[in-house]
């Protein structure tokens, strides 16, 4: 047997021989050397939930996004001690309250659930792990360069800190400063991450490896499954948080003989049937002994139509005009006025409204009711609102009073006039999905004040047309927050009843 002389054997030029020419990809070094892909993830993250566009659903996409990026940036850096490890505890946290968050905003109540204690309170949780993240991150770079015989110096991650305490000190004093401001805190933003990475590449220089965490599901499939808890729990919340709960209850007629007497008189002096059958009891006996009964009935569309073009033929000066034609109006309005016995005069005014024509989507609906006595002083309201929502189904009648029925005070904002405060009457309500005349009314009584008013009061309803929105409004939020329907979600149909009572010829039909 021959014997190897393993001493006269050149080992480096044997290895250097049997390397490649060329360097292997950077993906296949990262995938050796797992520093810098990591923090690479790491920096993208904090650049996308940082410096994220207003605009559309982007803001939520780079937020997400740049969680998932970080949570996954810390989990691989989280074995290399125990500020990583620290920073990716907190990481996996704030994608998790994120994740809640996205899911809530699938829901018709993500707008009061932000309006709570709770949600404030998981507001200043986040500014706080955000900053306690910043401050961990600093000293797990202080920990690598140790470790990789580098002078202990991480001024990127010290600005990083100083930044966002400055960050939350100009969020308390918005709007002062605006621009003047956020365009210096951008560009030092973009900075700080600069030499943050430029960091990165002097430890890989300086030979730093690591360990990678192990794990048990890869990158993908933590990602994958991120995606599956998003989908069915937005989905959980379109489907079942979409609309408000009613209390439907099935419809008997009345048997009080003193409202079946009060119907005939109405119906004599011209009541709409129709609408009288869903006024409750206490409304009809409301009426008891009425001087006169004015109304008017209009149908109104909720599709958007079809365009026809006529072409006037005259040869001087052809013509041609275009208008929208609606085959289908889906939505009747009644407005009723019955005026009261008494010595003063007083007014019943009742607003009904049914659908005609099951308009394909029954989401959230809202009534904003404007009564005769908001701009004037004519008249003045003498009692509470009523009134009750109703629909049809295998030949039985149900009804349920409304989700919600009274004033409140809000914000809205106009090209016009600005951020101004209104208070409003509102009743919210949903339909069921399955049903047929689906309808209800609101009614209330008013005095006159000072002769010679007219008698003004407006229905203002709105429809949720469709369920494809994020976050997801109310019909009363669309109704605040975009009046020309914009985004095409919801549709505003409006009606008045209006006429002087000493002219009730006036009031149309």
């Amino acid at each position: 047997m021959t014997k190897i002389d393993f001493d006269a054997l050149d080992f480096d030029a044997l290895l250097e021989a049997n390397l490649p020419e060329t360097p292997p990809p950077e993906d296949v070094i990262q995938s050796i050397t797992p520093w810098r892909k990591a923090l690479n993830r790491i920096l993208t993250g904090m650049a996308l939930t940082t410096l994220t566009l207003n605009f559309g659903l982007i803001n939520y996409f780079m937020t997400a996004t740049g969680l998932v990026l970080m949570f996954l940036g810390f989990r691989t850096l989280s074995a290399d001690n125990k500020w990583f490890r620290r920073c990716y505890q907190i990481a996996t946290l704030r994608l998790g309250l994120n994740t809640i968050l996205l899911i809530i905003n699938a829901t018709i109540y993500q707008t009061e659930f932000y309006k709570t204690t709770f949600a404030d309170i998981l507001s200043a949780l986040n500014l706080v792990l955000v900053f306690v993240l910043f401050h961990a991150f600093w000293r797990g770079i202080l920990t690598v360069q140790e470790k990789a015989g580098l002078a202990r110096s991480a001024k990127g991650a010290v600005a990083l800190l100083i930044w966002y305490a400055l960050l939350c000190i100009w969020a308390v004093l918005l709007p002062v400063g605006g621009w003047f401001i956020a365009i210096p805190m951008i560009i030092g933003y973009i900075a700080i991450l600069r030499s943050l990475w430029k960091l990165s590449r002097i430890l890989d220089e300086a030979g730093y490896t690591i360990k990678a965490s192990p794990v048990r599901c890869s990158d993908r499939t933590a990602v994958l499954a991120i995606i599956g808890i998003l989908a069915v729990g937005i989905s959980y919340g379109y489907l079942f948080f979409d609309q408000y709960p009613m209390s439907w209850a099935t419809a008997s007629p009345s048997s009080n003989p003193e409202v079946a007497a009060v119907k005939e008189e109405l119906l004599a002096l011209g009541f709409p049937e129709s609408a009288l059958e869903d006024l409750s009891d206490e409304d009809i006996l409301d009426c008891e002994g009425a001087v006169r009964v004015l109304s008017k009935s209009e149908l109104y569309p909720v599709n958007p139509g079809r365009w026809v073009t006529h072409v006037e033929d005259d040869p001087r000066q052809p013509k041609t005009t275009t208008k929208t034609v609606y085959d289908v109006k889906e939505l009747r309005i009644t407005s009723i006025g019955v005026e009261l016995a008494g010595e003063r005069e007083q007014w019943k005014l009742i607003h009904h409204f049914q659908w005609d024509v099951d308009p394909g989507f029954f989401g959230t609906e809202s009534i904003q009711l404007w009564p005769t006595d908001r701009l004037d002083e004519g008249w003045r309201t003498i009692s509470d609102f009523s009134g009750h929502v109703r629909y049809d189904k295998d030949g039985q009648t149900y009804t349920s009073p409304y989700y919600f029925m009274g004033y409140e005070t809000y914000t809205s904002s106009s090209i016009f006039f600005g951020d101004r405060s209104s208070t409003d009457f509102f009743a919210d309500f949903s339909f069921p999905k399955e049903g047929e005349r689906q309808r209800g009314y609101l009614a209330y009584t008013i005095e006159e004040v000072n002769d010679g008013w007219i008698l003004d009061s407006w229905i203002n309803y709105t429809h949720q047309m469709k369920w494809a929105q994020y976050p997801v409004n109310t019909a009363k939020e669309g109704r605040r927050m975009d009046s020309f329907n914009r985004s095409g979600t919801f549709k505003l149909i409006q009606d008045a009843l209006q006429f002087y009572p000493f002219y009730p010829d006036d009031l149309p039909n």
